[in-house]
């Protein structure tokens, strides 16, 4: 055998001992994207929701209090306003203790896009268009209590009221 032969394997054992020696090659960095997809549309902004206090006027938590009602643990039972919960909405329950006075108030932020929906859905609830304005639809009278409920569509949200006479109260970007 010759020397060039011998010194083949030699060659290929190195080749392969070196190849493993070198350390990772360092990851290429992802390409920058163009200015073109970096550019996006501008969102339509989505109202916010907001707590319970706030959805009452402070002339409205104030009377609430002077009347003896009291927060409690929301209780929604009208079909509309469980679906104004169902869809994110804030549900409160204020409460005069030993009484039947009850003040049940659920508020959705609703994006314009979605208005036509609602007002939709208000109709096939039996809800009536108040004003002929579109700001205060009245509910079907409820067997248990002789009363309507409300709600007031102002603004950027909806607002269901178990009872008409407390959507006086309710804080000013609600009405």
């Amino acid at each position: 055998m010759t020397s060039s032969s011998r010194s083949l394997p030699f060659i290929v054992v190195l080749a392969l001992a070196l190849s493993g020696c070198t350390g990772p090659s360092e990851p290429t960095p992802p390409p920058s994207p163009s200015p073109s997809t970096t550019a996006e549309a501008t969102p339509t902004p989505t109202p916010t929701l907001v707590d319970c206090p706030d959805i009452l006027s402070a002339d409205g938590n104030a009377k609430l209090a002077a009347d003896g009602l009291e927060p409690r643990d929301p209780r929604v039972v009208d079909p509309f306003a469980v679906r104004l919960v169902d869809a994110g909405g804030v549900a409160c329950t204020w409460v005069k203790a030993q009484t039947d006075l009850v003040l049940t108030v659920v508020q959705l932020p609703v994006p314009d896009s979605e208005w036509n929906a609602w007002e939709t859905a208000l109709l096939e609830a039996d809800f009536v268009d108040s004003t002929g304005s579109g700001t205060l639809f009245t509910g079907p009278i409820e067997v248990g209590s002789g009363v309507s409920p409300v709600v007031v569509a102002s603004g950027d949200r909806i607002t269901f009221l178990n009872t008409p006479a407390f959507a006086d109260l309710l804080a000013p970007h609600t009405i």
